[in-house]
């Protein structure tokens, strides 16, 4: 989607809401229901409205913003966490950054990607060891393999195998008319294996999804100038959750909250919604149904008639999966008094990331926030930390 240069309306809309600004209105406005108040819901439903659209969004939670959620309570001192989505990139997010400017709102760079430490052979590694030929030589990897690492950083390694098949793909939009259909039926560590990496390379680099789907995304990043891992991101100062609320502010009455579909009838020329809302089931009927939730919950949504079978197939089989964000505040950035890094990636599934966030707020406290298995406690995530930081680690007050 290409932005558009925009013109300013004067005054706010209804009760109040910061206005719309509109872009070339159409002149055919059509009523359109979107199922989902998360980011994507949120931002076609702003776009649709200012082209002229009739819109409504039926939002199944208490809140809007979906996995971009922002968390204050319980954490001290004007200290927060974004516990969904965590940071965008640059270059990319192309209009994600026009809305970041279009909203006012302050991008801070992330440094979470600096020193960072790995997990890589039974240790913690610094970048600069991972560029050593006789510690990947220890590891298991073959000269071709060596050789590459040490004029690439670790986090393109993935690349030496990738690049052959780049260049097939012309349009990101279409995967199956690169000619490597047939990459579809190995897993990315057949594919791996097959153009003779080493077992440690599959150990380190290699996946059980489709190959084909890796490369892609691979060329997909690579069509839009961006890196396989980049370095530089970004996150909103006050947190990301700033973002979903101003567009849910600009759309102001069009968000119905607490509305779970629970129907929808297709027909040649509409759509009925059904829903509820105060406890009680009732519908909407509009020109064009925009789902913008999960497949896990579209396909839990009675759909008459059914969806076409690839269509159906596709919402039936998409696989999730699920993990848990990790916050530490601590009394103290302790880590910076002893000199070691808290950018990590590793060491275990009970702590497979981590990152300090939130710098800019004038505290001596602090937060760490960092990913783990869905099935991990409180408990497990604290002791595996300890097991790996080393130094001591009283000022953790709570996790």
């Amino acid at each position: 989607m290409h932005r558009r240069e925009v013109l300013k309306i004067a005054g706010a809309i209804a009760a109040g809401w910061p206005a719309i600004p509109l872009r070339a209105q159409t002149r055919h406005p059509k009523k359109v229901i979107i199922a989902g108040g998360g980011i994507g819901g949120l931002c076609c439903a702003y776009e649709l409205t200012k082209r002229g659209h009739d819109v409504a969004v039926l939002e199944a939670s208490g809140r809007t913003g979906g996995h971009v959620r922002t968390l204050h309570d319980p954490l001290a001192d004007g200290l927060y966490a974004d516990v969904g989505a965590e940071h965008f990139t640059q270059p990319g997010y192309d209009l994600y950054w026009g809305y970041v400017r279009e909203f006012h709102l302050t991008p801070l760079y992330y440094p979470r990607r600096e020193h960072i430490l790995r997990f890589v052979g039974g240790k913690m590694r610094t970048a600069e060891e991972l560029a050593d030929p006789k510690v990947l030589a220890g590891l298991g990897l073959n000269q071709r393999e060596i050789d590459y690492l040490t004029r690439h950083p670790w986090w393109d390694f993935a690349s030496l195998y990738l690049k052959p098949y780049l260049d097939s793909f012309q349009d990101e939009y279409h995967p199956f008319s690169a000619g490597l259909n047939h990459l579809d039926q190995l897993t990315f560590s057949d594919l791996l294996k097959k153009d003779g990496a080493s077992a440690a390379a599959i150990e380190f680099i290699g996946s059980p999804g489709s190959a084909l789907h890796v490369i892609w995304h691979a060329a997909v990043l690579k069509l839009r100038g961006v890196p396989m891992w980049p370095p530089k991101v970004f996150r909103i100062k006050g947190g990301n959750q700033l973002m979903t609320d101003a567009f849910a502010a600009r759309l102001g009455e069009r968000v119905h909250l607490g509305c779970p579909v629970t129907g929808i009838e297709r027909g040649e020329t509409g759509v009925r919604v059904k829903y509820r809302e105060f406890g009680r089931e009732t519908h909407q009927d509009a020109d064009y149904l925009v789902c913008a939730m999960s497949a896990v919950m579209l396909r839990q949504i009675p759909v008459t008639p059914d969806w076409p079978e690839p269509k159906g197939y596709a919402i039936r089989s998409v696989p999730y999966y699920s993990h848990s964000r990790v916050v530490f505040q601590s009394r103290t950035a302790f880590w910076k008094k002893d000199g070691v890094s808290v950018n990590w990636e590793g060491p275990e599934a009970d702590l497979g990331e981590l990152w300090q966030t939130a710098e800019e707020v004038d505290t001596p406290r602090a937060v760490l926030l960092g990913a783990a298995v869905a099935s991990a406690s409180a408990d497990d995530v604290l002791q595996t930390f300890r097991r790996h930081y080393p130094g001591k680690s009283e000022d953790i007050e709570q996790v």
